[in-house]
């Protein structure tokens, strides 16, 4: 108690003194604000030592990001036309020679390729394919058995029947376009030619460009390893060139990945302080409502102090924003004005007893000091559990309540009694002297914590089958996994993409990195194309179909691919097209499977049984691997990194501060009465959220430590205050109900701030920030009622039956105290 006393001392003498350093100290962190920077690179969300990180940083690196993709819906022959020709031109051109993109893949490119690889399809590699489909058959054949002379026949026929088709193809050919002269894009019907195979099937080799007659596609690969910061300009520019070169006939859209992870990147960045400024708008109208003292905004100017503070140490020190801790803007908020709250409240409680400002000051900070650096220090305790989860930002999350919730409550400490003091010496406050009196706030206070010792045995039957549930439930939670749904689903954003995958059927990618010593030989080549194949038949619903080097090299000469076969191909293939599947060196090659509607959790799955082919029968040759990449890879991982340690970050937390309640008080009782309402308002939390069936998100899973850091806080305040009303010489039921009134309007004045601080993320329009508001809203409502129905009869019972507590009166303990006699309890003056 020297130390608060003394604190109190200086203050009185030295306000102004006190008042000055703090918003020195202010301006001086203000200067670390503008270092705070946004992480939004995939270091943010998956550990940058972990394998899938590295894998993907060597594929993005190589290949290039995820892709924007502009679809155009309209006969896909008018692509061509003498109007549209020059535009589609254009737009593909115009991006190639912006230089910012890893590669352009668009209908133009992709049908000149078809022409160009005419002659050579002529001259060389379609007569080699009868010979190979010749020799094909035979093999098939004896190796079912057949004699030799069963087996020329059947090669014979083989044979026939492959010449029957090329010759089928070239009479198509010379029909639509009889001389050299006449096969360009000015002739539709060697467009037609191009497109379509003698069925009138669009042909295989073009449809990651041309899905069906009536969308054609371009895929605009974004820069590797790029952060979410240059995905707005990146994806604009698309965007933009495609508007201004409309091809006539045509309805466009442009989207992709890149646009909402844009969308959130955005909103995080814009929208939380317009939703921030909301939040304390309506902590103003709940302070103005509820708690009614003099200067009962004060608080809302101490929390604009400590966050200068604490998000200002956050630059200095280096700790990113993120779309987690973007998140805590509110929730630090709320929890400087709960801290000051109490502050405020307990000088008003004193000094309108008897006018005596000095008093007051020195009660406020000797019975309000401790229990709040208790809280504090429990809190950040409880938050350091947040360094177990395998999410970067989930643990710079942590740090930053931990800096925040020190600094919030050191300003909540020592700032609130000194400008009441100056109000003070300003303008005293006039004593209010008479009985005990409570207005209809402090009456709800007092029937929620008025539950009689007797009704505490039916109380923890029904906290026992709470934290039951709780246990029972927790691992039930559905986790929202597609990212697109953290985005307002009624945005543009959203309608694209819906759009976009009805014309194509996907909307992102996953690549898979092919590394050998050389990926162009016939075994390589021959093995990408029979994995896919049998990925594809596999997983129908999650991957369409597959794109590579083989499989360009197999569509157009249907037989698997041959290094010679590659190589004939590879002078006429698009500089675009080359880069975007193989390297430079021959070294690396990429797979990449368009991926339909589906979630992060099926993608997972798909991804376990693509490992475990890839380890078994469909293992590739020796001294090949294969490593799928890609965002869904790196959504797969971040799922898994949300799940993994969720519960136990939460029973750490608890674990933690158990610790340091028993490390302070030195006594088991006073270490788990508070937890036991813990437990309970975490565990009812739980089960109401499961029962209103919201889906958690990379925000909702942290906030089992967070209810904790509340709870604690209600949960040590009631105690203690219980504490000093018993040592006043009240008995067990009177200094339960002194101490409810006492407290009443604060403790429901600051749970109503947090609870409207959160309240306005319920209202948010980025599903992502929405569910985080209800969730949190629901946990502090639960933290508040469990600290107020469960703990008083709590504190009653281990009072009367237990002799190691620390309850017993002590009267004299504290003679700054007025005499009963002369008190009055007053919580809502002017």
């Amino acid at each position: 108690m020297k130390f608060w006393r003394a604190s109190a001392e200086i203050i009185g003498r030295r306000y102004k003194v006190v008042i000055l350093v703090a918003v020195l100290l202010a301006a001086v962190t203000a200067f670390g604000l503008p270092r705070l920077e946004f992480a939004t690179g995939q270091d943010s969300i998956i550990p940058a030592g972990s394998q899938v990180y590295k894998d993907n940083l060597v594929y993005q690196g190589q290949f290039g990001g995820e892709p924007m993709l502009a679809l155009w819906t309209g006969p896909i022959e008018e692509v061509f036309s003498e109007e549209n020709l020059p535009r589609i031109q254009a737009v593909e051109q115009a991006l190639i020679d912006d230089g910012r993109y890893a590669a352009v893949l668009g209908p133009y490119q992709s049908l000149q390729y078809a022409a160009d690889q005419l002659p050579i399809l002529e001259a060389d590699l379609l007569p080699a394919t009868i010979e190979t489909v010749a020799e094909e058959a035979r093999q098939e054949a004896l190796a079912g058995g057949a004699t030799e002379a069963e087996a020329d026949a059947a090669a014979a026929e083989a044979s026939a029947v492959r010449t029957d088709e090329l010759l089928a193809e070239a009479a198509r050919l010379n029909e639509a376009a009889p001389t050299p002269e006449s096969r360009t894009f000015a002739n539709p019907e060697f467009v037609e030619f191009l497109l379509y195979e003698g069925d009138g099937d669009i042909r295989p080799i073009l449809r990651d460009n041309f899905p069906d007659p009536n969308h054609a596609l371009m895929i605009v690969r974004l820069p590797g390893n790029a952060e979410l910061k240059t995905l707005g300009p990146d994806s604009d520019l698309v965007r933009e060139l495609v508007d201004q070169n409309a091809l006539s006939g045509f309805d466009s859209v442009v989207s992709g990945p890149p646009r909402y992870l844009k969308d959130i990147n955005d909103y995080l960045q814009g929208g939380m302080a317009t939703l921030g400024g909301i939040a304390v708008l309506v902590m103003v109208v709940v302070l103005a409502l509820v708690f009614r003292v003099r200067w009962r905004l004060l608080s809302l100017a101490i929390v604009t102090v400590g966050s200068i503070w604490a998000f200002g140490i956050m630059g200095f020190v280096d700790i990113p924003l993120s779309m987690v801790t973007i998140s805590g803007f509110p929730i630090l908020i709320g929890l400087g004005v709960d801290f000051s709250i109490q502050m405020h409240s307990r000088f008003e409680e004193e000094v309108t007893s008897d006018g005596d400002a000095n008093r007051s000051r020195r009660m406020t900070m000797m019975h309000m000091g401790p229990p709040l650096l208790v809280a504090m220090l429990a809190a950040a305790i409880g938050f350091l559990a947040l360094q177990l989860s395998q999410v970067p930002m989930i643990r710079t999350f942590g740090w930053m309540l931990i800096i925040g919730v020190i600094a919030l409550v050191t300003a909540a400490i020592f700032l609130p009694t000194s400008f009441l003091t100056w109000r003070e010496h300003a303008k005293p406050t006039v004593p209010h002297r008479g009985a005990v009196r409570s207005k209809w706030l402090e009456r709800v206070v007092g029937a929620l914590t008025s539950m009689k010792p007797k009704a505490l045995g039916p109380i923890m039957l029904v906290g026992v089958a709470i934290i039951v549930g709780w246990v029972l439930t927790d691992g039930q939670f559905t986790i929202q996994t597609d990212a697109e749904k953290w985005v307002n689903q009624q945005s543009d954003t959203i309608e694209e993409l819906k759009e976009l995958r009805e014309g194509t059927g996907f909307s992102s990618e996953l690549g898979v990195l092919i590394e050998a010593p050389d990926v162009t030989a016939t075994e390589v080549q021959q093995w990408m194309n029979e994995f896919a194949a049998a990925q594809v038949g596999q997983h129908p619903a999650v991957l369409l179909r597959y794109t590579s080097l083989p499989a360009i090299v197999q569509a157009a000469t249907n037989v698997p691919p041959t290094e010679e076969s590659l190589n004939a191909l590879l002078p006429v293939t698009p500089e675009q097209v080359r880069i975007s599947l193989l390297s430079d060196d021959l070294t690396k090659a990429n797979l990449v499977f368009p991926i339909g509607p589906v979630s992060l959790d099926e993608r997972g799955v798909m991804l376990e049984e693509f490992e475990a082919d890839l380890n078994g029968d469909l293992a590739p040759p020796e001294g090949v691997t294969a490593t799928p990449s890609g965002l869904g890879v790196t959504g797969v991982q971040l799922v898994e990194s949300l799940e993994a340690n969720r519960t136990t970050m939460t029973w750490l937390a608890l674990g933690l501060v158990a610790l340091w309640l028993l490390v302070f008080y030195r006594s088991i009782a006073m270490m788990v009465l508070p937890l036991i309402p813990v437990m309970i308002a975490v565990g009812l939390s739980s089960i109401a959220i499961f029962l209103m069936g919201l889906e958690l998100s990379p925000l909702t899973t942290v906030t089992g430590p967070l209810v904790i850091a509340v709870c604690t806080e209600f949960t040590v305040l009631i105690q203690t205050r219980y504490v000093e009303e018993r040592q006043e010489g009240r008995h067990p039921e009177e200094a339960v109900r002194i101490a409810s009134l006492r407290i009443g309007r604060a403790f429901v004045a600051s749970g109503l701030t947090l609870l409207g601080g959160f309240g306005v993320l319920a209202f948010s329009s980025l599903p992502l920030l929405r569910d985080f508001g209800i969730v949190v809203a629901v946990k502090v409502l639960a933290a508040l009622l469990s600290a107020l129905v469960v703990l008083p009869p709590l504190l009653v019972y281990a009072d009367k039956h237990q002799s190691w507590t620390r309850f017993h009166p002590q009267r004299g303990n504290h003679p700054d105290r007025v005499p009963e006699a002369e008190q009055a309890v007053v919580t809502s003056s002017g």
